[in-house]
């Protein structure tokens, strides 16, 4: 197997916040909405841009929020090959400050933005890569 000619790396973000001691889960869906599905936050990441400035850079673009309480890396990568092209992708959970929480923004990409619980948020996942980076997430935030 050869070389990808151009291995592009994006991050997808899981904004959660703690409602009741529970944590619930943002998820958006972009435009066009015939096109995509709800998920979590996406986005490239610049040549030399470290991967928790891209974090932080997609979910102010596409909420409004400005700092996470925590941000947790998921520690698990994918990579997807299509002919020359590669794409790495890194997971991160996003708290969401208490207070700013309730104040999202969405971004001008963004038609649909929900809070909800983990059950509902796993079944509405598209893909096995999102669904077990929220597994992964869930089961840090237990502790």
């Amino acid at each position: 197997m050869t070389s990808p000619r151009v291995l592009n790396h994006q991050v997808r973000v899981f904004v959660f916040r703690f409602e009741n001691e529970s944590p619930s889960f943002l998820l958006l869906r972009q435009q066009p909405r015939t096109e995509n599905e709800l998920g979590p936050i996406r986005g490239p990441v610049a040549v030399d841009e470290h991967l928790q400035d891209a974090v932080i850079r997609e979910v102010r673009e596409e909420t409004g929020l400005w700092r996470p309480a925590h941000l947790i890396d998921l520690e698990q990568t994918t990579t997807f090959m299509l002919g020359n092209e590669g794409l790495v992708q890194w997971p991160f959970g996003y708290e969401a400050p208490a207070p700013d929480a309730r104040e999202i923004k969405p971004g001008p990409t963004v038609c649909e933005s929900i809070w909800v619980p983990f059950e509902h948020a796993f079944e509405t996942l598209a893909t096995p890569e999102d669904r077990s980076a929220l597994v992964r997430l869930r089961v840090l935030l237990a502790g």
